[in-house]
């Protein structure tokens, strides 16, 4: 094994001398063979002169057209195309410039003119020949070293990018695989051999072919193929059980447009069809609010919630108390903060806002200037079908919160609303609108409550962005309601800076909004996820509609006629006033809900009706929803 090591590692030193003096060489032996075969294989004294007298001027001319065609350097092995074209242009032209020198220098007379032809294409074969043959023969001793241990593999796809990974398996044998053959869609080229690889059936046969030839493993090399047929390729693959890899073409390679690089996270500010909202000249407003105060966030583990935790913590509070019932989200924040912000006072809390013993120790213990109110269940379908849980949480588990900041004097109050609120057709809009209308009855002293409202915040959890994405992930189909839907939305950054501007604002009682300009229309929005993933709609993915959910509008609003919309310092933030609404009536209904709630978990029949006197404005069914009762 050494001395074969240190054999080949002399030839790879010593490679281009080889090769210069391996071609000069074959230029007199071809040139002996062809006078040879014009002579019947007699050679006397007067021919073996004539071969030497001119064979300096044929060793010169073939030199030169094999430097100029620069047949001394490249690695046999790779032979291809290219070099056979080199090699027989070579031969021609130094066969010319070869007879013009006879003709100047000796003259014809008495040279057999069939040598000239036959030279040249014993040489041409000679050139050809050593460099297949140097091909063929490493190919055969790196296939004996890899032979039973090789993974059988099939490629599918018999074309140009099919054809490459053949060679380059064939020329590669580290990769330790062992090509069966080809699967192609084409049924002409079944049967067909491609360097002795036959084209064996199509996708459908795979599964026969995975058992007949206990393949390991498919190598997919069709780039055009749409994704919906490479899906269809996957899942055959993934009920055999056996891998398979997706290989772009060369062009996309060289280009960088591969399938990994086209299906690209897209960053949601390119879907929001408008230019993003800044608020850098707001920031110092902020600053009274939220810099040395103790601030405390509920929902913090959330897309809201985690958002403000980030902005806030770039104003330097004194503390900032992260209020989450998830425990996970929790824990994965807490080691974010702790990362990005070392020198924060960083109080995570596990707990419901329900909880008031716990709410209770908390605003005592930390006295929080501002409480920023982002926990709630927001997922409109679910919340229609568990009625109770959303007035119990969104609505009673922010009053819960409200009277205990007014306890220990929070300062602000600042409750994050939605626009499902507005003329609310669903549990979890009317459930907020409620709460809307209970905080106004607070008053202003000694905290004042201010609520947000704006509308789906793109690119968050509950958002369509991350279900469209991982449908087209799976290869389709994205699914929207109605081609007709359309929803206002904002980025998480602008929610929250909207959020924090008005608790800067806000005096008490105030609902505040932000100026989303027009409504985007969700079947836009799919398509252009789509083709910013690098797919193209309905062809790769398709777009099917699912008919509005129990509870979804159409299309959202931010406000209704009748509320006073009036303009703030900032050109992109409106403030409604004080909706007009009895406060001692809306309080006695609020104890009728509570006394309510209290009887029973299960008496939708009794809380739909005080819904609707709540929220007069409101659509949802008064009929008890058709939930199926669970016996154990």
């Amino acid at each position: 094994m050494d001395i074969s090591n240190s054999f080949n590692d002399l030839i790879i030193r010593y490679r281009r001398a080889f090769i210069i003096i391996t071609q000069i060489l074959l230029v007199p032996l071809s040139y002996f063979f062809a006078f040879l075969l014009r002579f019947d294989f007699y050679m006397d004294q007067t021919i073996l002169a004539k071969i030497l007298k001119t064979l300096p001027l044929l060793i010169v001319s073939r030199l030169i057209f094999f430097y100029y065609v620069d047949l001394f350097s490249g690695w046999w092995r790779y032979v291809g195309i290219e070099d056979i074209i080199r090699i027989a242009n070579a031969v021609l032209f130094s066969t010319l410039l070869f007879i013009a020198s006879i003709v100047f220098v000796f003259g014809l007379e008495g040279f057999p003119r069939s040598v000239f032809i036959t030279d040249a294409v014993f040489l041409f074969l000679f050139l050809s020949g050593i460099r297949v043959s140097t091909k063929l023969l490493r190919e055969k001793l790196e296939y004996r070293k890899t032979f039973g241990t090789a993974k059988n593999v099939l490629i599918v796809g018999a074309g140009n990018t099919g054809i490459t990974v053949l060679n380059e398996i064939k020329n590669s044998p580290d990769l330790n695989l062992k090509p069966i053959g080809f699967v192609d869609d084409d049924s002409a080229k079944k049967g067909f051999h491609i360097r002795n690889i036959e084209v064996l059936g199509n996708q459908n046969d795979i599964p026969e072919l995975v058992k007949r030839y206990n393949i390991s493993e498919l190598l997919i090399a069709i780039p055009s193929a749409p994704y919906k047929k490479l899906r269809k390729i996957f899942e055959i693959c993934e009920s055999v059980s056996v891998t398979y890899k997706t290989l772009p073409g060369m062009s996309k390679i060289i280009s960088g447009k591969t399938f990994v690089s086209q299906m690209r996270d897209v960053n949601p500010d390119e879907l929001l069809g408008r230019p993003v909202v800044s608020f850098e000249n707001e920031k110092n407003s902020l600053q009274h609010d939220l810099f040395h105060k103790c601030i405390m966030v509920t929902g913090a583990g959330g897309s809201i919630g985690s958002e403000l935790c980030h902005q806030i913590s770039e104003f330097k509070p004194k503390c900032l108390i992260m209020y989450e019932r998830s425990e996970s989200s929790l824990y994965f924040m807490e080691l974010e903060m702790r990362k990005k912000f070392p020198h924060l006072n960083i109080v995570p809390v596990i707990g419901d806002i329900l909880n008031n013993e716990k709410v209770d120790y908390i605003l005592q213990t930390y006295e929080p200037y501002i409480i920023y109110h982002a926990a709630a269940y927001k997922h409109v379908p679910m919340m229609e079908k568990d009625p109770i849980e959303a007035v119990r949480n969104n609505f009673f588990g922010t009053k819960a919160l409200s009277d205990l900041s007014v306890k220990y004097e929070v300062k602000k109050f600042v409750f994050i609303s939605t626009d499902k609120a507005v003329n609310p057709s669903s549990i979890m809009g009317t459930s907020k609108r409620m709460t809307e209308k209970l905080l106004q009855t607070y008053g202003s002293q000694p905290t004042q409550f201010i609520s947000v409202r704006f509308g789906n915040v793109i690119g968050s959890s509950g958002s369509v962005i991350p279900l469209f994405k991982k449908q087209i992930a799976a290869g389709g189909p994205v699914t929207v309601t109605h081609p007709e839907t359309t929803r206002f939305l904002m980025t998480i950054p602008e929610a929250v800076h909207l959020v924090l501007l008005a608790g800067s604002m806000g005096k008490g009682n105030e609902i505040f909004l932000l100026d989303m300009g027009e409504p985007a229309n969700i079947t836009e929005l799919a398509k252009s996820l789509i083709e910013l993933s690098g797919l193209t709609p309905y062809k790769d993915i398709n777009i099917e509609f699912i008919g509005l959910r129990e509870g979804e509008k159409l299309h959202e609003e931010l406000y209704w006629e009748g509320e006073d919309i009036l303009p703030t310092t900032h050109k992109k933030i409106r403030v409604l006033s004080k909706t007009r609404f009895n406060y001692l009536n809306y309080k006695i209904q609020v104890s009728k809900m509570e006394r309510a709630l209290a009887k029973s978990t299960d008496n939708e029949h009794v809380i739909f009706p005080l819904m609707k006197t709540m929220v007069p404005e409101a659509t949802i069914n008064p009929v008890i929803n058709n939930r199926k009762k669970q016996t154990v």
